[in-house]
């Protein structure tokens, strides 16, 4: 019989074992260096802890199964450049120096650019946000357990307790998207990540509808029920 899972506040000494679920889950592929991969994870954990404001983890026993983070703009107290941003541009640096780090530096710096270009169409078309899913992770051994949901549900209660009018977030077709499908949020942008042949240009055309083999990377958002409840947001250090 499986142990319990349980839910609680982030804490410092967690950093490690997310580094560890953020690798295995996402980073950590046949083709790639071991400890590349956990350098990518846990340059990728500190600049999603530059944004958090607001987080909650899923544990089973001793082990981190999930975590959920999410910014709100209102409770952040911290200005410009952050110790996470920091960190993660001092892990990033250090990728430099071979080619196979080089190689992931330009892959994270397309994303991140794609990332910003389609937040900024979505604003100049009148989508104004004060909120951020920023990270939803679950791990693989506790999938269809309901655990991404209770993550979801909770930061959703912590946005509607903090007067959160309208959020937003990143995903990609190499994560678990149609789960924000399902749980009702608008997939506002949609980009595409690869360079097409002629004829794979010519299948997208004649069912627009569908996302080819490529990977896409997406932009969601939502609106958010206000709520009166009172909230004791996490602290960021």
């Amino acid at each position: 019989m499986s142990e319990t899972i349980t839910y609680r506040t982030l804490r410092r000494e967690d950093y490690p074992a997310l580094t560890e679920l953020l690798c295995d889950t996402w980073y950590f592929k046949p083709d790639t260096d071991r400890d590349l991969a956990m350098k990518l994870a846990e340059a990728d954990l500190e600049y999603c802890l530059a944004r958090t404001t607001t987080a909650q983890m899923a544990v089973q026993g001793e082990t981190v199964v999930g975590v959920v983070l999410g910014r709100i703009d209102a409770a952040e107290t911290r200005k410009g450049v952050n110790r996470h941003h920091r960190a993660s541009m001092k892990i990033l640096a250090s990728l430099l120096f071979n080619k196979q780090g080089r190689a992931a530096l330009q892959k994270l710096k397309k994303n991140e650019e794609a990332n910003r270009n389609m937040l900024a169409e979505a604003k100049k078309e009148g989508h104004a946000y004060d909120a951020e899913v920023v990270l939803l992770l679950v791990s693989p051994s506790v999938r269809g357990q309901g655990v991404g949901k209770h993550l979801f549900d909770w930061l959703l209660g912590q946005f509607k307790a903090n007067g959160v009018t309208r959020y937003f977030l990143y995903t990609d077709t190499g994560c678990d998207y149609q789960f924000y499908d399902r749980a009702g949020l608008t997939r506002r942008k949609v980009l595409d990540m690869e360079p097409h042949t002629v004829q794979e240009d010519a299948e997208v055309q004649q069912e627009a509808s569908d996302l080819d083999e490529h990977l896409h990377a997406f932009l969601y958002d939502n609106e958010v029920a206000l709520a009166n409840e009172g909230v004791n947001p996490l602290g960021r250090d």
